[in-house]
């Protein structure tokens, strides 16, 4: 009978113990992620100054948290880009809170079952907006239509080459302020950009209309006196 060779037996023990400890090591469920941020006047542009925070709902003892906690933070540099990371274990619900000084807070939301693990890296861009707070107070104090509505109505520019549409948190349909009346207002709009506004009266035989425009600049407050 011819006895196993020591060297052939060593070696195919040498394999079975490398076999098991890779099926014992165990799994990365590190989750992490690679954030860009880019300008919103020029898509091209990385964002610096921005603080990017992840946050997560986890389940804890069975009990879902209610509140999102953050877990990892980090400021853009002239790159425009961090890296974050959590774990995935009990991990329900994950999301990026994107904000600079002077511009529009973003919340990126993430499925954690459509997010790799490990050392694959998830990339996310996010689109830094400026804002701008407008102030504004509308009256209709024509002599001429005491008794008669105003209308007037909000018309944000947007912006060749720019991320998106310009945001604007009033709307944009016609609104209506009776004769002798005022409506003031607070809004928001994406900064650095401009602004129309739209007035129309329709009395006593007088039909008039006031078009102008306002310029918005990025983190500051404008004051509309009309």
């Amino acid at each position: 009978m011819t006895r196993p060779r020591p060297f052939a037996c060593l070696a195919f023990l040498a394999l079975l113990l490398a076999g098991t400890a890779s099926s014992c090591r165990p799994e990365d469920s590190t989750i992490r992620f690679r954030v860009a941020c880019v300008e919103w006047g020029d898509p091209n542009a990385p964002a610096a100054q921005v603080r990017v925070t992840l946050e997560e709902q986890r389940l804890e003892n069975g009990v879902l948290n209610g509140f999102y906690t953050e877990v990892d933070q980090a400021v853009t540099g002239t790159d425009g880009v961090v890296e974050l990371e959590t774990v995935r274990s009990n991990v329900l619900s994950i999301r990026l809170r994107v904000d600079r000084e002077g511009c529009f807070e973003e919340l990126v939301p993430f499925n954690p079952e459509d997010l790799s693990s490990g050392e694959t890296l998830n990339h996310q861009e996010v689109v830094v907006m400026p804002q701008t707070r407008v102030d504004a107070s509308l009256s209709n104090t024509l002599p001429e239509c005491t008794n008669s509505d105003m209308i007037y109505r909000w018309i944000p520019r947007d912006v060749e080459g720019a991320a998106s549409e310009v945001r604007w948190s009033c709307g944009t349909d016609w609104v209506a302020v009776e004769g002798g009346g005022t409506d003031q207002s607070t809004c928001f709009i994406t900064g650095d950009t401009w602004l129309l506004h739209h007035r129309y009266w329709a009395c006593a035989g007088l039909d008039s209309t006031a078009i102008d425009s306002v310029w918005c600049p990025a983190g500051e407050v404008v004051s509309l006196n009309l």
